[in-house]
């Protein structure tokens, strides 16, 4: 390497590089002949994929300077999972020995708190610069979720020194909420200008050669949407043509404050690609595309799991102690006095327990059918719930149904375990009168309806009163499951005990 190149940034020594000869080009061929296409079993793992994961495979030895060039062959989403792999300060390292274009790619493909994560290291290493660099070549909305998820302090120095048509955009798009649809849209799409004719508008489109584009959209001369336009309808019209009678007008549209859910919903209900965003004034101000909206599925899904076990919402996997602390302790307060209704139903009959101890053996075997249960019938309605399946005169019979399937599997079950216990009581094997068995199965039978029963409504009643139905709801759940299922248990022993023992308590 000479000095000259020595001296340069790594990133610009990448693309010295790159331009001789990239590892994303197809393979070379002889002089005259066709390329042949290069396919992939996207399932399967490449060479490349092998390569990394044996570079990999000693993350503590290995080299930057040959894993930067390798990962360039990379799918950005593959290079992403790559530099995950690896600590913050070699990930920063080797970020900036990519091309930058591949670089700002694979940053953007990765979780938020990691892209953060090492870009902050290479702020600390080479400077805001290079993350604003990175953060101009990535898609606006991709970049925001960044620039929101870095400390203020920094997220200024980066805005600062970034180019300022492009600061002005992000700047713009940080006004909105990041959880509706101004804070999801891209203002990166192609639009032409309604008045101009076929030929017109291709040489528009033309000059806005560096955006992916599927859908054309045509403003007037205030930037109201006026409608959409086909690549299809471009390419068979005649240059002299007006766009105005090609313009499909009968068009669906988001408002800049819609909901990240309700967008889910439209996306998934009526199988849009990409949905433009226009304020109230019909002006266009970007458009969400169905990779957002499958990023918003996967968040939600994630955010309602959290919900129901009490975890932090914004907790990762890698989150610091203290987030996670912070965002579970609080419902493991709650759930120790919400325990406490069992243990006080339990309380209740400790000399029935003191005396029959096959009680305490079966206790939990009942308690934790009827929990399983409600977690599957939770489970089904909140899913429901999600997508838009439970409403109106609908919820009702769910539940219903779910009781009935709850009260057949108890009672299938609950015959089978107390015809064991009967059986072992008529063997001689267990001091027990042989009719426990019967109290077994109809304990069971009752407490998986039961847990069936809240699993199902629960969700419904919250929702009803505009509460988050999957808040706390595994949590709550156990509690009523547990308290109903000891209370007729230990209840019907009790009554058992009345019935067949002595009032001394000895065996009749």
């Amino acid at each position: 390497m000479s000095a000259e190149q020595d001296k340069k940034h790594p990133a610009e020594r990448a693309a010295d590089a790159g331009s001789s000869g990239s590892a994303h080009e197809g393979p070379s061929t002889p002089e005259g002949e066709p390329a042949r296409p290069v396919l992939e079993d996207v399932t399967a793992d490449s060479t490349h994929d092998q390569e990394i994961a044996r570079l990999l495979s000693e993350p503590e030895a290995v080299s930057l300077e040959i894993l930067a060039p390798a990962l360039t062959a990379l799918e950005p989403a593959d290079a992403a999972d790559a530099l995950e792999e690896i600590d913050s300060d070699a990930a920063a390292d080797v970020v900036v020995r990519l091309p930058e274009d591949d670089a700002a790619a694979d940053i953007a493909a990765m979780e938020t708190h990691w892209a953060v994560e090492i870009l902050r290291q290479v702020m600390i290493d080479y400077g805001a610069e290079a993350v604003a660099r990175y953060l101009a070549r990535m898609e606006a909305d991709d970049a925001v979720d960044i620039l929101q998820a870095l400390p203020e302090e920094e997220r200024e120095r980066v805005l600062d020194v970034i180019e300022p048509k492009r600061a002005v955009q992000l700047k713009q798009l940080m006004r909105f909420d990041p959880e509706t649809a101004g804070g999801m849209m891209t203002t990166e799409f192609v639009s032409v200008d309604a008045d101009l004719t076929v030929g017109q508008a291709i040489e528009s489109i033309r000059r806005q050669h560096d955006i992916e584009f599927s859908q054309v959209y045509c403003v007037d001369g205030r930037r109201h949407l006026v409608g959409t336009l086909s690549p299809k309808s471009l390419l068979t019209a005649s240059a002299d043509d007006p766009v105005r009678s090609l313009i499909d007008e009968d068009l669906d549209y988001l408002r800049p404050d819609t909901d990240r859910e309700e967008i889910a919903a439209a996306f998934e209900r009526y199988d849009y690609t990409e949905m433009p965003v226009v304020d109230r004034a019909g002006r266009l101000l970007g458009i969400v595309t169905v990779d957002d909206v499958l990023d918003i599925i996967r968040a939600e899904h994630t955010e309602d799991a959290y919900k129901m076990v009490g975890a932090s919402v914004g907790e990762a996997v890698y989150s610091s102690v203290w987030r996670k602390f912070r965002g579970r302790f609080p419902w493991l307060v709650i759930n120790v006095f919400t325990s406490m209704v069992a243990a006080v139903v339990v309380l209740q009959f400790d000399y029935l327990i003191a005396h029959l101890a096959i009680l305490a053996v079966m206790m939990p075997v009942i308690a934790n059918q009827a929990g399983n249960a409600g977690q599957q019938s939770l489970a089904v309605t909140l899913r429901g719930l999600v997508l838009g399946e439970v409403r109106g005169r609908r919820a009702w019979p769910l539940v219903r149904r779910e009781v009935a399937v709850g009260v057949l599997n108890g009672l299938i079950v609950g015959t089978a375990v107390g015809a064991m216990v009967a059986a072992a009581s008529l063997a001689g094997l267990h001091q027990v009168p042989w009719t426990l068995g019967v109290i077994i199965a109809v304990a069971m039978t009752a407490s998986v309806g039961a847990g069936c029963l809240v699993g199902s409504a629960m969700p419904l009643v919250l929702d009803h009163w505009e509460f988050d139905p999957a808040t706390g709801s595994t949590i709550f759940l156990t509690m009523v499951t547990d308290s109903v299922s000891f209370l007729t248990f230990l209840g019907l022993a009790s009554l058992l005990q009345h019935l067949l023992l002595g009032a001394t308590g000895s065996p009749a």
